[in-house]
């Protein structure tokens, strides 16, 4: 395998040095994806929400901008990717309303206190056992709380097509492990469109 390929795959477990490289980079592209991905789920104040796969920590600094009451947690494996989300999200942290985790999905607690939002962007296609994990999110969300998971093909040649067709095949999951009201909202970006499926938990 060459360096390209090793270095791509920084972008799903990013580990060290040419992690921190990766996440520098996904900092600088993955901004407009948070926002867009966050404007579906018309986040409260008071709001308790989860972000699955944080990265650099883009859409956690974004989402506590937009709570005040509430709370923003946040997972991923990656400690490197701790270390970062960390240090962008410092202020927020010490005001308690940003919470960092390294954690796989599976590793969740069922909390008393479940979520009204849950979101992520660009990691779902890391997962893997789909349907478990979205069975385990619909878990600890509140009923009437709502999804919305954002998906861009980074592979090379990938399509719009391939953006469209991906999230036929989540929509599927969702709706097989109790969520409704399943939409999918397309949006081109650079290199190639990408798709959010918003859904709720009844």
């Amino acid at each position: 395998m060459g360096w390209i390929q090793n270095f791509a795959k920084q972008f799903q477990h990013p580990v060290g040095f040419w992690g921190h490289v990766a996440g520098n980079i996904m900092a600088l592209s993955t901004g407009a994806r948070n926002t867009w991905t966050l404007s579906f789920l018309d986040i409260q104040g008071d709001d308790r929400v989860l972000e699955i796969g944080y990265g650099p920590g883009i859409g956690i600094y974004q989402c506590s901008q937009m709570i005040q009451q509430g709370k923003v947690i946040g997972i991923d494996v990656s400690d490197t990717m701790y270390k970062q989300a960390m240090r962008r999200n410092r202020k927020a942290i010490q005001e308690g309303k940003v919470e960092l985790r390294i954690s796989a999905i599976e590793n969740l607690p069922i909390s008393d206190k479940p979520f009204n939002k849950i979101y992520s962007v660009n990691s779902v296609m890391f997962w893997s056992d789909q349907q478990a994990a979205f069975r385990k999110l619909y878990s600890l969300l509140k009923p009437g709380g709502t999804i919305a998971t954002t998906y861009q093909p980074i592979y090379k040649g990938a399509t719009k097509e391939d953006a469209i067709n991906y999230a036929e095949k989540l929509s599927s999951i969702l709706q097989q492990v109790g969520f409704t009201e399943i939409s999918k909202e397309l949006k081109e970006f650079k290199p190639v469109a990408a798709v959010c499926i918003v859904a709720r938990r009844n």
